[in-house]
């Protein structure tokens, strides 16, 4: 937490013979982030990656084939254990003879399955149209066999009847309806066959949509009926023997083909790998960082694996002159405790932090809920926050996470309802611990302020962490000055909150004066030092080197005094979401007085929260982030980091 896991880089140097056992091996690990060497100094060295294209291409189609099958036989993916002895150039071989073997089992059920299942997909669909034209009882064979008529049945919207009648007034015609079904009415179309072209160029344009019936049907609509439900139940019990059919099939192949799928994906991750690896005449150098406390663990897996085929060197980052120039980047890994790691997203939503500045998802993560309990304060709505969340928890893996922040936010929620006294926006029912919002404006007012300047303030003294951290060319001075300055507005603003006078004592007239001049001689210092050192020329006088940072200084203590004032939203949301309660009584009091009683009084309160719990939590949430992102971490966060990525 505030820092990312301390990272270490390891350069693993193995014979062309063992690479892909040592990949094999860091692959099952999971805990390397490979570095591509050609980007740093050892590419000039000559360790150059390499890309078997047309072998890669291979293996991607030999999954995709594997893929298919196991779709097809609805094999459910796992995970199983794959020998490290892979070697792609021979492997391919057996694994394109392996996988025709299996395909020339699987082809031709599936095909089968396909054939059958589309043939069924038709006949209902024609059952389906001849039930919705069982009114008419008209004869098909008949219908087919019209020469001076052109009879079509189909649906058109029913708002389009009068359009189309008007679109064929000029010709004889006739639009029978048949049943309707909204928003579509079955109709039968019927024109001379001589204007057929006509008739059908007005159909299309009022989107009618001719029925699908049996080809060369022969006799009345209920034999044809009957004749379609005898061809439906054969290719049904058709079905169910090539359904059986697959069942054994994936009883039989289901293994091989887990096995082949994972022994693919390996090899292509392999391949991929490669890419990144250096290599020279018949060695291998593979880079990469990994965690420092995991740096044993890999060596114990490679000796274990490779014995004397394996050298491992480990060098922390400081012993790195890739690191030092800037060459060679650090991936971050997050360092969260189990209920932080859900605002990580908050984090990298903004930009991923450099590995030696603050990392900020703990500081994100306790200012979100907090402002969000202040401007969602009630009991009742936490709970039910609450209760979605842990439903969103249990029941969908692919949404952990915000589960877990609706939980907090819900707990959150529900204990600024109680310090507020608010259930579901009733009040009466719980104590007031702290105050109403609704009745103490003023006092919102100022605690939103006084919460706003602690904010900013820790965004100010991260900025000059991150400055030491980051061993940048001396602390900011100007900003150093403008956070004196706003510190100094801050306190005289506390003081004239809390007590209503605004009041200048001999102490805090000596910070600004000293401070003021102490700041400014380090700004101009700062500035010759530069000046020396080359990285600016600087040829103006120190008169217009001081007009110049105080400038600065006064532009940043403006901007930080607005930030401040940004937080009154705070109390404003809070006031707002207070008042729709305020407005769904009314409406329920109102819909009751005029009939349903107490029924309609409680249906509207309920249906009134969850409009509020949907549109006023998602306002809140957005104007927390808002709050977060550009009052907070604009202040400090540097960002241009690489998210770390393990080899998988």
């Amino acid at each position: 937490m505030f820092k990312p896991v301390p990272l270490v880089l390891v350069n693993i140097e193995v014979g062309e013979a063992y690479i892909s056992q040592a990949t094999a091996v860091l692959t099952k690990l999971r805990i390397i982030h490979l570095v591509n060497l050609v980007e740093t100094p050892l590419g000039k060295l000559g360790y150059m990656g390499e890309l078997e294209r047309d072998l890669l291409a291979r293996y991607e189609q030999v999954g995709e084939e594997v893929d298919r099958m196991a779709q097809a036989l609805e094999i459910i993916p796992q995970v199983v254990e794959i020998p490290p002895d892979l070697d792609p150039a021979k492997d391919i071989y057996r694994l394109e003879e392996a996988v025709g073997q299996i395909s020339q089992q699987v082809a031709p059920l599936v095909q089968d399955l396909l054939k059958i299942n589309e043939h069924l997909a038709i006949l209902r669909r024609q059952q389906e149209n001849l039930e919705r034209l069982r009114p008419t009882e008209i004869n098909l064979e008949e219908l087919a066999n019209l020469q001076f008529t052109y009879l079509t049945p189909g649906l058109i919207p029913t708002e389009n009847l009068t359009k189309l009648e008007e679109a064929l007034a000029h010709l004889h015609h006739a639009l029978i309806p048949v049943t309707a079904a909204a928003p579509r009415t079955v109709i039968l179309a019927a024109a001379l066959a001589l204007d057929r072209e006509v008739v059908d160029q007005a159909l299309k344009g009022a989107f009618f949509e001719p029925m699908d019936l049996p080809p060369a049907a022969h006799g009345s609509l209920e034999e044809v009926l009957a004749g379609l439900q005898t061809q439906i139940q054969a290719l049904v019990k058709s079905q169910e023997e090539a359904l059986a059919q697959r069942a054994a099939l994936r009883e039989r192949l289901g293994l091989d083909l887990i096995r082949l799928r994972n022994r693919v994906d390996l090899t292509r991750t392999l391949l991929k790998a490669r890419v990144l690896f250096g290599k020279v005449d018949h060695a291998y150098l593979v880079s990469g960082w990994i965690s420092a406390h995991l740096a044993d663990k890999l060596k114990e897996a490679m000796a274990q694996e490779l014995g004397e085929h394996v050298i491992v060197e480990v060098l922390t980052p400081e012993a790195i002159p890739g690191v030092r120039e800037g060459i060679l980047k650090i991936p971050i890994l997050f360092n969260n405790p189990y209920l932080l790691r859900p605002f990580e997203r908050l984090t990298t939503a903004y930009g991923t932090p450099g590995y030696r500045e603050v990392e900020p998802t703990a500081f994100l993560a306790i200012g979100f809920l907090v402002m969000f309990g202040m401007m969602f304060g009630d009991v009742g709505q936490g709970a039910v926050l609450l209760s979605l969340g842990y439903v969103i928890f249990r029941k969908f893996i692919r949404y952990t996470d915000y589960g877990i922040i609706l939980m907090e936010c819900g707990v959150s929620s529900m204990l600024f309802g109680v310090l507020y006294g608010s259930l579901f926006g009733i009040e009466g029912l719980l104590p007031v611990l702290w105050f109403a919002p609704l009745k103490n404006i003023t006092y919102f007012m100022k605690i939103s302020l006084i919460f706003g300047g602690g904010f900013i303030s820790l965004g100010l003294i991260l900025s000059f962490i991150n400055a030491l951290r980051l061993r940048q060319a001396g602390l900011p001075a100007a900003e150093l000055l403008a956070a004196l300055f706003y510190w100094i507005l801050a306190a005289v603003g506390l003081r004239y909150l809390l007590t209503g006078a605004l009041v200048w004592d001999f102490w805090l007239a000596l910070v600004v004066v000293v401070g003021t001049l102490g700041l400014s001689v380090l700004f101009i210092w700062q500035r010759h030092r530069l000046s020396a050192s080359g990285a600016k020329a600087q040829k103006e006088g120190w008169g217009l080197q001081i007009l110049e940072g105080a400038i600065e200084a006064l532009d940043g203590t403006i901007r930080y005094v607005a930030n401040t004032i940004s937080f009154i939203r705070i109390s404003a949301f809070a006031l707002a979401h207070a008042g729709l309660f305020i407005a769904v009584f009314s409406l329920a009091e109102t819909l009751g007085r005029m009939g349903g009683g107490g029924i309609l009084y409680w249906v509207t309160i309920a249906l009134g929260n969850a409009v509020i719990i949907l549109l006023e939590g998602l306002v809140v949430s957005i104007q927390t982030i808002r709050l977060e992102y550009y009052e907070f971490l604009s202040k400090f966060f540097h960002g241009g980091g690489e998210p770390f990525s393990p080899l998988k």
